[in-house]
Protein backbone atom coordinates (compact mmCIF):
# COMPACT_ATOMS: atom_id res chain seq x y z
CA UNK A 1 0.00 0.00 0.00
CA UNK A 2 1.36 3.39 -0.99
CA UNK A 3 1.29 6.21 1.53
CA UNK A 4 1.03 9.82 0.44
CA UNK A 5 1.06 13.08 2.30
CA UNK A 6 -2.52 14.29 2.63
CA UNK A 7 -3.32 17.41 0.65
CA UNK A 8 -6.55 17.98 2.54
CA UNK A 9 -7.02 17.70 6.26
CA UNK A 10 -10.52 17.21 7.63
CA UNK A 11 -11.80 20.21 9.54
CA UNK A 12 -14.81 20.49 11.81
CA UNK A 13 -16.26 23.21 9.55
CA UNK A 14 -17.08 20.44 7.05
CA UNK A 15 -19.35 18.65 9.51
CA UNK A 16 -23.08 18.86 8.87
CA UNK A 17 -24.00 17.27 12.19
CA UNK A 18 -25.31 13.99 10.82
CA UNK A 19 -22.79 11.31 11.85
CA UNK A 20 -23.29 8.93 8.89
CA UNK A 21 -22.96 11.77 6.37
CA UNK A 22 -19.97 13.31 8.13
CA UNK A 23 -18.28 9.89 8.11
CA UNK A 24 -18.95 9.55 4.38
CA UNK A 25 -17.58 13.03 3.72
CA UNK A 26 -14.39 12.05 5.57
CA UNK A 27 -14.02 8.98 3.36
CA UNK A 28 -14.40 11.15 0.25
CA UNK A 29 -11.55 13.32 1.53
CA UNK A 30 -9.42 10.17 1.90
CA UNK A 31 -10.14 9.18 -1.71
CA UNK A 32 -9.35 12.72 -2.82
CA UNK A 33 -6.00 12.51 -1.05
CA UNK A 34 -5.28 9.26 -2.92
CA UNK A 35 -5.82 11.14 -6.20
CA UNK A 36 -3.52 13.90 -5.03
CA UNK A 37 -0.79 11.37 -4.34
CA UNK A 38 -0.54 10.54 -8.04
CA UNK A 39 -0.24 14.10 -9.37
CA UNK A 40 3.54 14.33 -9.32
CA UNK A 41 4.30 11.10 -11.12
CA UNK A 42 3.06 8.88 -13.87
CA UNK A 43 0.23 6.92 -12.28
CA UNK A 44 -0.24 3.24 -12.70
CA UNK A 45 -3.34 2.91 -14.89
CA UNK A 46 -4.79 0.02 -12.87
CA UNK A 47 -4.36 1.88 -9.58
CA UNK A 48 -5.91 5.02 -10.99
CA UNK A 49 -8.79 3.07 -12.48
CA UNK A 50 -9.43 1.64 -9.02
CA UNK A 51 -9.42 5.15 -7.53
CA UNK A 52 -11.88 6.37 -10.18
CA UNK A 53 -14.11 3.37 -9.51
CA UNK A 54 -13.86 3.83 -5.74
CA UNK A 55 -14.70 7.52 -6.07
CA UNK A 56 -17.69 6.96 -8.33
CA UNK A 57 -19.05 4.05 -6.32
CA UNK A 58 -18.60 5.72 -2.97
CA UNK A 59 -19.99 9.03 -4.19
CA UNK A 60 -23.07 7.27 -5.55
CA UNK A 61 -23.60 5.55 -2.18
CA UNK A 62 -23.07 8.85 -0.39
CA UNK A 63 -25.50 10.69 -2.66
CA UNK A 64 -28.15 8.02 -2.04
CA UNK A 65 -27.70 8.56 1.71
CA UNK A 66 -28.02 12.33 1.40
CA UNK A 67 -31.01 12.13 -0.91
CA UNK A 68 -32.79 9.69 1.39
CA UNK A 69 -32.15 11.93 4.38
CA UNK A 70 -33.43 15.00 2.55
CA UNK A 71 -36.51 13.14 1.28
CA UNK A 72 -37.33 12.13 4.84
CA UNK A 73 -36.57 15.47 6.52
CA UNK A 74 -36.66 18.28 4.01
CA UNK A 75 -38.39 17.44 0.74
CA UNK A 76 -37.94 20.91 -0.77
CA UNK A 77 -34.19 20.39 -1.15
CA UNK A 78 -34.27 17.07 -2.98
CA UNK A 79 -34.43 18.38 -6.55
CA UNK A 80 -31.45 20.71 -6.02
CA UNK A 81 -29.41 17.89 -4.48
CA UNK A 82 -30.27 15.37 -7.20
CA UNK A 83 -29.35 17.89 -9.90
CA UNK A 84 -25.99 18.69 -8.32
CA UNK A 85 -25.27 15.02 -7.68
CA UNK A 86 -26.04 14.05 -11.29
CA UNK A 87 -23.78 16.78 -12.64
CA UNK A 88 -20.98 15.66 -10.34
CA UNK A 89 -21.11 12.03 -11.50
CA UNK A 90 -21.18 13.14 -15.16
CA UNK A 91 -18.09 15.31 -14.64
CA UNK A 92 -16.19 12.51 -12.87
CA UNK A 93 -16.91 10.27 -15.88
CA UNK A 94 -15.53 12.97 -18.19
CA UNK A 95 -12.28 13.16 -16.20
CA UNK A 96 -12.03 9.39 -16.22
CA UNK A 97 -12.30 9.40 -20.03
CA UNK A 98 -9.61 12.12 -20.19
CA UNK A 99 -7.34 10.01 -18.03
CA UNK A 100 -7.85 6.98 -20.26
CA UNK A 101 -6.96 9.15 -23.27
CA UNK A 102 -3.63 9.90 -21.56
CA UNK A 103 -4.47 13.55 -20.87
CA UNK A 104 -1.63 14.65 -18.57
CA UNK A 105 -3.85 17.18 -16.79
CA UNK A 106 -6.69 14.75 -16.08
CA UNK A 107 -5.64 14.01 -12.48
CA UNK A 108 -4.92 17.62 -11.59
CA UNK A 109 -8.23 18.66 -13.11
CA UNK A 110 -10.03 15.84 -11.30
CA UNK A 111 -8.48 16.73 -7.96
CA UNK A 112 -9.26 20.45 -8.36
CA UNK A 113 -12.82 19.77 -9.51
CA UNK A 114 -13.61 17.32 -6.73
CA UNK A 115 -12.08 19.50 -4.03
CA UNK A 116 -13.78 22.71 -5.22
CA UNK A 117 -17.10 20.95 -5.62
CA UNK A 118 -16.76 19.07 -2.35
CA UNK A 119 -15.92 22.16 -0.32
CA UNK A 120 -18.72 24.21 -1.90
CA UNK A 121 -21.23 21.38 -1.73
CA UNK A 122 -20.64 20.69 1.96
CA UNK A 123 -20.18 24.27 3.12
CA UNK A 124 -23.12 25.69 1.16
CA UNK A 125 -25.55 23.13 -0.25
CA UNK A 126 -25.34 20.34 2.34
CA UNK A 127 -25.43 22.75 5.25
CA UNK A 128 -28.47 24.41 3.67
CA UNK A 129 -30.44 21.16 3.43
CA UNK A 130 -28.87 18.74 5.94
CA UNK A 131 -27.65 20.69 8.94
CA UNK A 132 -29.85 20.67 12.05
CA UNK A 133 -32.38 23.45 11.69
CA UNK A 134 -32.04 23.49 7.91
CA UNK A 135 -34.83 24.90 5.77
CA UNK A 136 -37.95 22.81 5.91
CA UNK A 137 -40.10 22.06 2.86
Amino acid sequence: MEVFMAAIQWESKYEVGIPVIDKQHKKIVKILNRIYGFQDRKPDEKKMQKIFDDLKNYIETHFETEEKYISEHNSSGIDEQKHEHGNFIDTICTYQKDFLKQNPLALINLFNFVWDWFAHHILVVDKKWLAPGAQQG
